[in-house]
């Protein structure tokens, strides 16, 4: 039997068999079909009104055998994900653990974040899960967790350190109401009493955290496919698989290892 790790085996299924579900087939229909659909492509550059199947991949426009048995039983354990429902994140998730937030900035653009993601329900649900573990096998590489380390600023005005103030007011139903405003007087040319400092990171870390969300997920996601997948295959002995749920904490480390040895 082949020795494949789960990853390997997923490219395999998405990119070499499973786009033989749907395909056009090599019948002398099927062979005219696919001739239409070379000059198509020679004449546009693409594919036009080619839809998925029921693999979420594009049928090949000419094949001469059937998907492996194997192949379909990983395409369905990747559907199956789309079953298991939404999921939740922990309270106090924080997916730049390797960065210091004495200010609580990064803390606030993750609650930011986590915000956005729940707002979008098909980012919470199996289905996106499903479609992160199918993208990344053929694309061979999973989501892109690398970010860059914000610097932390003072908030400007006008090229110099803003300053602010809390200050109240009613609103249109006459409710008191609190809002941050200028805490400058420009009269006096002076802060005004209680007026304060405020800073913000150099780059907004949403997206950064997203991406790390997603290759949590997609590593949950293939623990689950690895213990549903192993000894079921009929040609591929599945390798053993362990979860990296946090390769940018390794590799801070590693970092600051090799920071260590060069400064020695």
């Amino acid at each position: 039997m082949k020795k494949l790790g789960i990853e390997e085996l997923l490219t395999w299924a998405f990119t070499q068999e499973l786009c033989k579900v749907g395909a056009t087939g090599a019948s002398p229909a099927g062979f005219r079909q696919a001739w239409s659909l070379m000059v198509e492509m020679a004449s546009l550059g693409t594919l036009i009104d080619r839809s998925p199947n029921s693999y979420g991949v594009i049928p090949d426009f000419i094949v001469t055998d059937d998907p492996h048995p194997d192949a379909l039983l990983v395409g369905d354990a990747v559907k199956s994900l789309a079953r298991r429902g939404g999921f939740e994140i922990a309270e106090g998730w924080n997916p730049f653990p390797e960065w210091s937030d004495e200010l609580g900035l990064i803390a606030a653009d993750v609650a930011a974040a986590i915000r956005q993601a729940l707002s979008r329900r098909d980012a919470m649900n199996g289905r996106h899960v499903v479609s992160l573990v199918a993208t990344h096998a053929i694309m061979k590489a999973g989501p892109d967790w690398h970010a860059d380390e914000p610097q932390v600023r003072m908030v400007m005005h006008r090229g110099k350190p803003a300053w602010f103030v809390q200050a109240k007011a009613k609103d249109s139903f006459g409710k008191m109401r609190c809002f941050e405003a200028d805490g400058y007087d420009q009269r006096k040319k002076r802060p005004m009493k209680g007026a304060y400092r405020k800073y913000e990171l150099s780059h907004s870390l949403q997206s950064a955290a997203l991406s790390r969300l997603d290759w949590q997920l997609w590593q949950d996601a293939l623990l689950v496919l690895y213990t549903e997948l192993k000894g079921r295959l009929s040609v591929v002995d599945l390798l053993p698989f362990v979860p990296n749920r946090q390769p940018w904490v390794r590799n801070a480390r590693a970092a600051s290892s090799l920071q260590q040895i060069e400064n020695a």
